[in-house]
């Protein structure tokens, strides 16, 4: 009984370490083709470095520049994408005119691909690429359920950079929860030109793509779009308020200071102080009267956000003293001392 329960213990050893070697020596032979294609591939990209920098420079064409195999294509791909990813105006069209020549048909197969991993793989290269000629792929995959949130956002990305009217109307239809930086990962994208159509469509945009939209005007310092935020001051949704006042503030322009004084006696504490830091950004004629009112609220955040804007005008350090000394409000006059004694060189970071 025993020696029958030891040779059944013997035989499973002798099973499992044989499938463990077996499996060892499966990987490390795996690993050792990985890096022989891979040493290949480099080779290659060595190869071809001076013909291609011919080509995107001066334009000089090479056989060497056209595949034969997929160790020439892969290497081609990632010298582009090297290339891709530093370079800008001529030099990257002609990336894209190569990258339609080589690639057109290979990645037109892969974006039928039932593995997720290589769709995106190819559409982040699309992207890189620019390459335009497979619009209209791309657009069928929008309306395809099957096509994931990630690979509709990268679609969204590729429409952006070539200036497609239709990805107006894509935006407006979208029923995918993006998120406000996902939005604006698309619209920075645009060119300036095709970036300002976007607020003929704002009404119909869904509200994070709306306040993406905003973000990106005060990012781009948008000076033209000036009076479309200052429109927003007057609506009805907070975020909406908020941001397009933020926005102004990194525009640091202000046309119209009657929406920065009802902004200022704003119910809302984060109002008062998003008015107290555009005084700050814009500095306004008569923006030291409203900070006197301003660093006496009742909130921390913007006291110390209309302290620090005093500094911003030259005069604002002797104001800011009259505060320290003159105010009735002890809380204000605290925060004029305070920030008389560490200056302007800290902000208050407001999301």
């Amino acid at each position: 009984m025993f020696s029958l329960e030891i040779m059944v213990l013997a035989i499973t050893s002798i099973l499992l370490i044989s499938t463990l070697t077996i499996m060892f020596i499966y990987l490390v032979i795996k690993k050792m083709m990985e890096m022989a294609l891979e040493k290949r591939i480099n080779e290659y990209k060595v190869r071809i470095n001076g013909p291609l920098y011919q080509y995107l420079h001066y334009q000089t064409e090479s056989h060497l520049l056209i595949p034969q195999n997929s160790v020439q294509s892969a290497a081609l791909e990632r010298s582009l994408s090297e290339y891709s990813a530093v370079v800008q105006g001529e030099t990257k069209r002609r990336i894209t005119v190569l990258a339609d020549e080589i690639f057109n048909r290979q990645f037109k197969r892969d974006l039928q691909n039932k593995r997720f991993s290589k769709r995106i793989n190819v559409l982040y290269k699309i992207d890189s690429f620019q390459m335009h000629s497979l619009k209209h792929i791309l657009k069928q995959m929008l309306h395809d359920e099957k096509v994931t949130k990630e690979e509709k956002l990268i679609i969204f990305r590729c429409l952006a950079n070539s200036s497609d009217q239709d990805i107006h109307t894509f935006l407006k239809n979208s029923q995918l929860s993006f998120s406000i930086l996902e939005f604006r990962s698309v619209l920075n994208r645009m060119d300036e030109e095709f970036f300002r159509e976007n607020t003929i469509h704002f009404a119909d945009y869904p509200l994070n793509l709306q306040l993406g939209l905003i973000d990106m005007i005060g990012i781009r310092k948008d000076l033209d779009n000036l009076f479309f935020l200052e429109q927003l001051l007057t609506s009805s949704t907070f975020e909406i308020r908020i941001r397009a006042m933020k926005a102004i503030g990194e525009i640091s322009y202000l046309s119209d200071t009657s929406s920065l004084q009802q902004f200022a006696r704003s119910p809302q504490w984060e109002e008062r102080m998003m008015a107290a830091k555009v005084i700050g950004k814009t500095r306004i004629h008569g923006g030291l009267d409203m900070l006197d009112e301003l660093i006496e609220d009742t909130s921390w955040l913007v006291r110390s956000q209309s302290a620090q804007s005093y500094l911003s005008y030259s005069e604002g350090k002797d104001r800011l003293r009259q505060v320290s000394t003159l105010s009735k409000d002890p809380f204000a006059r605290d925060m004029a001392i305070e920030w008389l004694e560490r200056g302007e060189n800290h902000d208050i970071a407001f999301e």
